[in-house]
């Protein structure tokens, strides 16, 4: 069997096709969590520091702050917990200050509770596989979980 490969990327995905694969693992992680959403933005980010492609979705929830720094960190615990409970394993290869989880190759990073921010956020990034969209095409797009 052969695979497509377009701009050196393997089995190429379309912006719809991206987007979807972000809000498939956004709407489980909302789901399991019972997470509540303060705000949610969606976009096509690029993979390369250039801003070229190829792009990914990328996603950004923001829930509200807890109490403290040790109650948050205890919270992103039972949050990472509760998503292993359902398949989702940890990504040696995703450095970050969060805790990073992935399943079905979308990423997600708890990003550590900051004092500067009036929420905490959970970002979502998909594959790297979408060839289609441009750097300058992406706008961001407000997303609501019912």
């Amino acid at each position: 069997m052969v695979t497509a490969i377009s701009n050196g990327v393997l089995s190429p995905i379309t912006p719809e096709q991206s987007k979807a694969q972000v809000l498939a693992a956004a709407g489980e992680l909302v789901g399991v969590l019972h997470l509540p959403v303060v705000e949610a933005y969606f976009w096509h980010a690029a993979c390369h520091d250039e801003g070229g492609g190829p792009f990914r979705g990328a996603m950004r929830i923001a829930y509200p702050l807890a109490p403290s720094f040790e109650a948050s960190d205890a919270e992103v615990a039972k949050m990472v917990a509760a998503l292993q409970r359902v398949g989702w394993s940890g990504d040696p290869n995703f450095h970050s200050h969060g805790s990073v989880l992935k399943k079905h190759d979308v990423t997600v990073d708890f990003a550590p509770q900051n004092v500067g921010t009036p929420t905490r956020d959970v970002e979502l990034l998909g594959e790297c596989r979408d060839v289609t969209t441009n750097k300058g095409d992406s706008q961001t797009e407000a997303i609501t979980f019912n």
